[in-house]
């Protein structure tokens, strides 16, 4: 809601405020009217309005009456709107009032971006090839935000990881309980307004390190009015296409578009006029990949028998397809019981459904082919790939709001439920644990080096696939870095509940100036019912040297020396009940100085699956306290100041790994055992050797257990949390344009994560660096970022957000969630999880990209009375980020071992990418209208690298700690593992794995009544 605040209506001659002047307001978006009346001063505030353009009538007896129409207002803004009255006895000429109305938010501290309809009807925003690009979710427009920018799994801001954002969609928050991800993605057409807040927020928002995506959904009105629409981005049109080689490997692919689409409609209109209205819409999408793979063949190096001259075997290309589809639903109902009380029911279904029957899947969480961090290569078999991944997130949300007092008093109560369903099953969509198809083959994964397998080891390989002598052994033409077999390893199946309600009171008074005062009270209950187990039972990794597998042999525990017991599956239950209050006031000081202050308070429980409280995280104090001074003193610009402090709403996905969630690990040999035999794999190959074949140096034992047993917590465990200092000023330099230069400095206090001094077999957890964590450097994460900015919304046909950001973030933890090997397990992946991990973990994170350039513009051009061009225009550019030479850890695997300090390897290039929107538009006199709209996206082309390979070695290794390239010379086997080699060393390290995404055409047509 927005809100016009602390305005003044006075006498055009005498310049005092007029008592008593009736103030209304009435807008499309409103049902009936505002009224309210001005106090002592000739000051008035109309709280709790929804986004939309409103006209302002001014009526007082003796005065003549004053309007003023087309103001703007967004979601989380208040604007300032004073008025002159002419008195009756003075002649017009006397007086010359020139207004419009202001632009700049002279109540908060606020920074962030408002994105409404008029700007993504304009714009090329929603990359189709990009996550939610296909339904085209609210979530992608936040890129728009100075200081924000995509990431694997949403959108980053101002240094954060995108789950650690709020998502809220009508008052109710959706992040999903589990993860701490975007759990609805609504399509923007279906939303009103985004409202992104990405600094000096009040208390008012809290359980967030991140931003606050404030999304308004689309309400009826007192017509009638209802559109067809339909977009397509055939893949055939698309640019050129970079795709990376993955060199030393004789399988390649490469994905390109085949077509996204998408088909809706939406009605909407009063039931009964100014008092019931309605709003329903539908729309389905679908998504659809090509993935071409083909075979190369190499000559191995005379010397070093490494694989060289690649060349593409013909005829060897097979195709395959990844699909995904999706279905909207969304109904909303506004009903005014009188001017002063309103409600509002809204329901939004967005289940998605992909992969299965021989397709690839798209993950929903991340918008990459069968979940890869970068771009997928089919090095294997279907059933060790491919998963059928169904989801679906549905939300019911019930807002009531009460006004009374001359709406001195506000009310605000929502109460909603978000329930989330999915997860990710073999290709063919046997249950977890039920031993058929798929999932009844252990999942293997080969990664004999450098004594590569080939091709012809495990499929039918083509003529020249081969292998060739070389000194005493041989070396294969058609090589294989990777290559898995079997089924698909991990599986897992969720269902997550959140019940939540809020209640806001509102209270406008004067005591040396004006007061804004809020209280509020929430409460939220969460709750995760999580299946999961390994296809097959257990998941073998080959040796570097390929004599041994190590298993990780599924879940279960060791119920005596070498007597494990597996589970087919492991199913936990868990909960969390966070209770918070907020009392915040914003002061206008004598009406020249604003001063925000305000106090949060949290505490948040969370219940294991045995019932039992495990962890407690009282006492959550969240002050916040902001400065504005508009030296105009006419609501046209701002100079500010904020301090604030921000806790996390820890994600249940640690209570499934802290209550837990055991396993037993093992050795087979490669000698007696071959996985991909189906009898073998029920048979010898459940036979283990001592584990000190392993490289574990634990004899006489078979088995080993890991994470066994309740993990323990620290008893002075503080909850996580981030302090924040923002300031900068605003100036409205033309009207409904501004200009703004801040700067946000923002670190962490305290961070949860789990850790082991036992190197895995068992776990705690604790703050890094404090209370029995002591022994573990302090986890930090520092960004620093200055911004320039000019914003006009949409008026007078044209519209412009154009914005620099110059920004620093560094640490040794990037959030939640670890980029380099795209694990999102929030609170407990693996950075802190052993001091063996820890050496070179700190320097520039993955979130760093220096530079940021955003350019947005629009322009309505009217050709007739009856028909509208439309041009719009994009301009990003963004400086790359860092990369690092990552080894195999010894238990871990591979990418978490920094080899050299983090942000060692060059820096990404910059990518840039320019985007065009037209439209023509035609009106006709029954009311009704056609349009047509072409959207390019990356209009030149770019194909800058996103990405590249930094597994510097698939081998278990060393760190060299404080190292420099200089020093790889020197690097070593981890302890027990063979000597490493530079015939070792990954010959695709440094090569780009992920491009921009080429030239794409989104074509648009939409009738409208």
């Amino acid at each position: 809601m927005g809100s016009f605040r602390r305005s003044k209506v006075v006498d055009a001659s005498t310049k005092k405020g007029v008592k008593d002047a009736v103030v209304t307001v009435t807008s499309p978006a409103l049902q009936g009217e505002q009224i309210v009346t001005t106090d002592n001063t000739g000051t008035y505030r109309i709280p709790s309005l929804p986004p939309g353009v409103y006209t302002l009538n001014l009526d007082k007896e003796g005065f003549r009456a004053y309007q003023r129409a087309d103001i703007q207002l967004r979601a989380d803004a208040t604007i300032r709107l004073d008025a002159d009255l002419l008195p009756e006895g003075l002649k017009a000429e006397e007086v010359v009032i020139v207004a419009h109305s202001p632009t700049v938010d002279i109540g908060s501290t606020t920074s962030g971006a408002n994105i409404n309809s008029d700007f993504t009807s304009r714009i090329p925003v929603t990359n189709p090839g990009a996550r939610g690009g296909a339904q085209r979710s609210f979530e992608s427009v936040a890129e728009a935000t100075p200081g924000a920018s995509a990431d694997l799994y949403g959108t980053s801001i101002n240094g954060t990881t995108s789950p650690e954002n709020s998502y809220v969609i009508d008052g109710l928050r959706t992040n999903s309980s589990k993860y701490g991800v975007n759990g609805s993605p609504l399509s923007i057409e279906f939303v009103k307004e985004v409202n992104v807040l990405s600094s000096g927020y009040m208390p008012e928002y809290g359980r967030s390190t991140g931003g606050i995506l404030n999304v308004v959904t689309k309400s009826g009105s007192n017509e009638y009015h209802g559109s067809v629409w339909a977009n397509w981005t055939p893949g055939a049109l698309e640019g050129a296409r970079k795709y990376p080689f993955f060199a030393g490997t004789s399988i390649q692919t490469r994905r390109s578009l085949g077509n996204v689409y998408d088909v809706g409609f939406d009605q909407s209109g009063p039931i009964l006029k100014d008092k019931l209205w309605y709003y329903v819409g539908f729309g389905v999408s679908r998504a659809i990949y090509n993935l071409d793979r083909s075979i190369y063949q190499y000559t191995p190096d005379a010397t070093t028998g490494s694989p060289t001259n690649p060349m593409e075997i013909p005829g060897t290309t097979q195709q395959f397809k990844a699909t995904s589809t999706s279905y909207q639903l969304f109904a909303k109902l506004d009903y005014a019981i009188n001017q002063n009380n309103k409600l509002a029911l809204s329901f939004a279904a967005t289940p998605t459904f992909s992969g299965g029957g021989g397709d690839y899947s798209v993950d929903p969480q991340t918008g990459h082919v069968e979940g890869a961090v970068t771009e997928l290569n089919l090095a294997g078999e279907y059933g060790a790939l491919a998963h059928t991944r169904n989801s679906g997130a549905y939300d019911t949300i019930l807002k009531w709001t009460s006004q009374f007092d001359n709406k001195s008093k506000t009310v605000e109560t929502t109460v909603g439920w978000h329930h989330e369903n999915g997860g990710s099953l073999a290709a063919d969509g046997f249950p977890i644990g039920s031993g058929f198809g798929y999932g009844s083959l252990p999942g293997v994964s080969y990664t004999r080096n450098p004594a590569l397998h080939g091709l012809e080891d495990f499929e039918n390989a083509p003529a020249g696939c081969t292998r060739l002598p070389f000194g005493t052994s041989t070396r294969p033409t058609c090589p294989l870095q990777t290559y898995r077999a079997g089924g698909p390893g991990f599986q897992d199946d969720q269902v997550l509940d959140t019940y939540s309600a809020k209640s806001v009171l509102t209270i406008l008074a004067q005591a040396a100036g004006h007061h804004v005062i809020k209280a509020g009270a929430e409460f939220e209950l969460s709750s995760s019912w999580h299946s999961r187990g390994y296809s097959g039972g257990r998941f073998l990794q080959e040796s570097s040297g390929g004599g041994v597998y190590s298993v990780t042999a599924g879940y279960g525990y060791l119920q005596a020396p070498d007597t494990p017991v597996p589970l087919d599956r492991l199913v936990t239950r868990s909960n969390s009940f966070n209770i918070g209050g907020f009392v915040q006031d914003s002061w206008s000081i004598m009406d020249k100085i604003t001063l925000n202050v305000g106090l949060r308070y949290d505490n948040q429980f969370m219940y294991g699956t045995d019932g039992k409280l495990f962890m407690n995280f009282p006492n959550q104090l969240s002050p916040r306290i902001g400065l504005i001074f508009d030296p105009t003193q006419t609501g046209r610009s701002k100079i500010y100041a904020s301090y604030a402090k921000f806790y996390e709403s820890m994600p249940l996905n640690i209570l499934d790994r802290g209550t837990g969630e055991s396993s037993v690990l093992a050795g087979i040999s490669s000698s007696s055992c071959n996985p991909r035999d189906p009898s073998q794999a029920s048979g010898v190959c459940r036979t283990p050797v001592d584990n000190g074949a392993t490289g574990q140096g634990i004899p006489d034992r078979k088995y080993s257990p890991y994470a066994g047993g309740k993990t323990v917590i620290d008893p002075d465990l503080s909850p996580q949390s981030m302090s924040e200092f923002s300031g900068g000023a605003e100036y409205e330099v033309i009207k409904n344009g501004r200009f703004g230069v801040g700067y946000t400095r923002r670190w962490m206090n305290n961070i949860v994560e789990d850790m082991s001094n036992d190197e895995g077999a068992t776990f705690f957890i604790g703050n890094p660096g404090k209370g029995i964590a002591s022994g573990f450097p302090e986890a930090k994460r520092n960004y620093d970022a200055g911004t320039f900015y000019f914003m006009k919304n949409f008026a007078d046909q044209w519209l412009a957000q154009v914005s620099y950001t110059l920004s620093w973030l560094r640490g040794n933890i990037a959030g939640l969630y670890k980029a380099e090997t795209g694990q999102l397990d929030p609170n407990s992946n693996s950075t802190f999880d052993l001091k063996s991990l820890l050496i070179n973990q700190n320097g520039d994170l993955p979130g760093d990209h220096r530079h940021a350039i955003k350019v947005y513009l629009a322009k309505d051009v009217t050709v007739t009375k009856q028909s509208t061009a439309q041009l719009g225009a994009s301009f990003n550019a963004q400086s790359g980020g860092p990369t690092n030479y990552l080894g195999a850890h010894n238990l871990y695997g591979p990418d978490e071992v920094y080899i050299l300090p983090r942000g060692s390897g060059e820096r990404l290039p910059w990518n840039a990418n320019v985007g065009t929107h037209v439209g023509y538009g035609w009106k006709f006199e029954n009311g009704m209208s056609l349009g047509v709209t072409m959207d390019i996206f990356n209009l030149l082309n770019f194909q800058g690298a996103l990405s590249t390979d930094q597994r510097y070695t698939r081998s278990r290794v060393s760190p060299i700690e404080g190292g420099s390239t200089a020093d790889l010379g020197k690097l070593q086997a981890a302890p027990g593992f063979p000597a490493y080699t530079d015939a070792q060393k990954n010959p695709n390290f440094g090569n780009a794995n992920l491009y921009q995404e080429p030239r794409q055409f989104r074509f648009g047509i939409r009738g409208s009544f």
